[in-house]
């Protein structure tokens, strides 16, 4: 690969050595890419500001090391800081959560401009006034719609039926299942229709719309924990940003 340059946002940071870096980013035009910086750590490095912390929006130069899949970043400028979310620890809890989640669901190499977009305009919302939890929640139904592993809402997950409001959630078959097909998963649970028309409804509107989306109190706790399940089964390592948001919202 030739010389690359991308917008990339940071997922990951990891010490190496005394002075360098490894960076796992989520760019524009390539997808997630890991990239080596060297020498950033310590007095002032080569590189100005928090272009390499995590939830950075850069712009990156980047090219192949031979035998490797860790890429040599010889530029990476600062566009957006996101100063407000790391203003408050709620903000950057939810924030790292995102970042963690998509990492752990992505790639190396998978270009998709619509997660890159989506995890940008997530970040942009959640600057501003919009709740956290409410934004975590579009980030989710979106990530899940944008990868193809969105739940099976208008056919029973196991059998294809047409499912009614009699229809439950089933973490295992991925989806809501008809009443016929109960018995394919007992753990399968009961779940509102105003959950499954917010799900539906915020995976087919554009972005830029539904920040102005309202959610009932019921509605919000049941797609949270609906989503929760959904995503700790199908995803195979636990998230230590869950963690920090159960700590934060304990205090």
């Amino acid at each position: 690969m030739p010389i690359q340059r991308s917008e990339a946002i940071v997922l990951r940071r990891q010490d190496l050595r005394e002075t360098s870096l490894i960076l796992t980013f989520y760019t524009k035009d390539f997808g997630k890419v890991k990239g080596i910086l060297r020498g950033v750590r310590g007095q002032r490095g080569q590189y100005g500001g928090g272009s390499f912390e995590i939830l950075s929006h850069d712009e990156i130069i980047f090219y192949d090391r031979k035998k490797s899949d860790i890429f040599t970043t010889s530029q990476c400028d600062l566009i957006d800081f996101f100063g407000p979310i790391r203003e408050s620890l709620e903000k950057l809890a939810y924030a790292a959560y995102m970042a963690e989640l998509l990492d752990s669901v992505t790639t190396l190499g998978d270009k998709n401009e619509q997660v890159f977009d989506l995890l940008l305009n997530s970040l942009k919302l959640l600057s501003g006034e919009a709740s956290s939890r409410r934004v975590a929640r579009i980030f989710e139904i979106k990530l899940l719609s944008f990868l193809g592993i969105m739940p099976a809402l208008e056919s029973c997950a196991n059998c294809a039926k047409t499912v009614d409001s009699s229809a439950k959630f089933s973490v295992a078959q991925g989806g809501l299942i008809c009443k016929d097909c109960f018995k394919s998963d007992e753990n399968a649970h009961s779940i509102m229709q105003g959950t499954v028309k917010f799900i539906e409804h915020i995976r087919a509107l554009p972005f830029e719309k539904v920040a102005r989306v309202k959610v009932a109190n019921a509605v919000g706790r049941e797609l949270e924990s609906t989503l929760r399940k959904f995503l700790d089964y199908h995803i195979e390592r636990r998230l230590k940003s869950l963690k920090f948001i159960k700590e934060i919202e304990k205090s």
